[in-house]
Formats: structure tokens, C-alpha cells, sequence
């Protein structure tokens, strides 16, 4: 009875879980850039000691690798859009200090000077440090990421590079979800600096959350918490009974 209880319980708090991630994917359907992350993700681990040097067993870790598949790529033709090609993520600098990654592409020029994203990051340039553009500057990005800044009445009118944007490759299932939305490496990975970055300038990818998919995911979850409750219920009623034929039995 308790193992029923228990399997009870452990598949609601798994449907629990994949459920928060669903409706996070529905409430950025619209973000840019937005990865959906993996319901779960397979990993093997080595036994070690004595005996055969063989001992693998899989195991599901929690679902915080991200899912880095391509959103749609859509062209806007603002100067400071960029998408990064592949599996390629943005440096920048979250709130707390630390690095961290992102494939948000809608950059802009904040109050002082820098280079950050839609929502306040500050972009990195491959030396680890903020992009700095002159006051005054028009600016553009190349498709290797150098970014360039041309002077307000400059004659001749020349685009100077100021930096270049921090761009890492990632390995296949290697980036994580920090809490802050932003991205780090998994654990036991790390990123190295591109070494062909590749930017569309001039464009935005999309989301790669699929919203029809996404709600015909929470259907079918509901249906499937309904169950557990139910089997949990069951194993209650059945634990009852049993209680009752302990008394009357002779």
C-alpha cells in the first residue's frame, strides 16, 4: 500500500514539475529569443570500486537543460537586431555580477553609453568587459559580431570598431537555465569562445516554444494529475478496508 501511495505522489510532484515548465512556455511564447527546456534529461553515471570497470546505470536528471533548437529568425532591419546562428549563445553580465549567457539579440544603447539587452543585461565583449559606444555614434554590428560606431558629422563618415560581442559555442546538451532566465553551462561543462561566430544582423529569432503544442501538453498532463489523485484515492479507500477487516477479524 505504500509503495502505491508513493508511486502516487512521485508521479504528481513529475507532472507538477513538467507543468510549470509548460505554462513558462506559453507565457513566453512572444519572448525573443526564448528556449523551451527538456521535461527531463538522460544522464549515465559511472559505480566506481572494485569489480568490473563497466558499472554504468542512467539516470533522469531535473529538467534544466535547455532545449536549443531554432526559433523562426524574422527580419526587422534595426541595426542592433541580431540572431546568432546555431547553437551559439550572447554574453553579458547578470544582476548579481556573474557571466552569463543569453540568446536574446534586441540590443540597444542605454543611458550610459553601453551596450545591453532588451532587459537591462549588460552585453560582454570577448574580453570579458562592457562594450563602450562614443556618445553620439551611430552604430552597426558585423556578422562576426564586431560591433561598429561611426561618429555623429565625422567626414569621411567611417564606422570605427569599438569591440566585439562575447559569443561562446555550446556543446550539445551542455546549457542550463539559471533562475534569473538567463543561461549557464550545465554541470561538467563549459563554453569556449566561438571560434567562427556567425551573427544575422538585422534580424530577431523568435521564441521556439510551439503554443498549440505547449496547451495540448497541459491538457494531457491535467488528465494525468486526475489519475494520480484518483489512484491515490483508491489506495486510501483500500487502506481503509483493510483497517476495518483487522477489527472484525477474529
Amino acid at each position: 500500500m505504500d509503495r502505491l501511495i508513493y508511486t502516487s505522489l512521485s508521479g504528481q510532484a513529475a507532472i507538477d514539475q513538467r507543468l510549470r515548465q509548460v505554462t513558462n512556455e506559453v507565457s513566453n511564447v512572444n519572448t525573443t529569443g526564448f528556449k523551451s527546456s527538456y521535461a527531463a534529461a538522460l544522464q549515465t553515471f559511472t559505480y566506481e570500486g572494485s569489480g568490473f570497470p563497466t558499472r554504468y546505470a542512467p539516470s533522469l536528471t531535473p529538467p534544466l537543460t535547455v532545449n536549443m533548437s531554432p526559433g523562426a529568425v524574422e527580419t526587422t532591419g534595426q541595426p542592433l537586431d541580431i540572431s546568432l546562428n546555431g547553437t551559439q549563445l550572447l554574453t553579458v553580465q547578470a544582476k548579481d555580477g556573474s557571466t552569463a549567457y543569453t540568446r536574446r539579440g534586441d540590443l540597444h544603447v542605454s543611458a550610459d553609453n553601453t551596450l545591453v539587452t532588451s532587459t537591462g543585461r549588460t552585453v560582454l565583449s570577448d574580453a570579458g568587459a562592457p562594450i563602450v559606444i562614443p556618445a553620439l555614434s551611430t552604430v552597426k554590428i558585423g556578422t562576426d559580431g564586431t560591433v561598429f560606431a561611426q561618429a555623429q558629422g565625422q567626414q569621411p563618415p567611417v564606422f570605427t570598431p569599438v569591440g566585439r560581442l562575447g559569443i561562446v559555442d555550446t556543446p550539445p546538451n551542455s546549457v542550463a537555465l539559471r533562475e534569473d532566465a538567463l543561461y549557464r553551462p550545465a554541470e561538467g561543462q563549459t563554453f569556449t569562445p566561438a571560434t567562427n561566430p556567425s551573427v544575422s544582423p538585422g534580424t530577431l529569432e523568435s521564441s521556439n516554444s510551439n503554443l498549440f503544442k505547449s496547451m495540448v501538453d497541459m491538457i494531457s498532463l491535467s488528465r494525468q494529475y486526475e489519475l494520480e489523485v484518483k489512484t491515490l484515492k483508491n489506495a486510501d479507500d483500500l487502506a481503509d478496508r483493510s483497517s476495518t477487516l483487522a477489527k472484525v477479524s477474529p
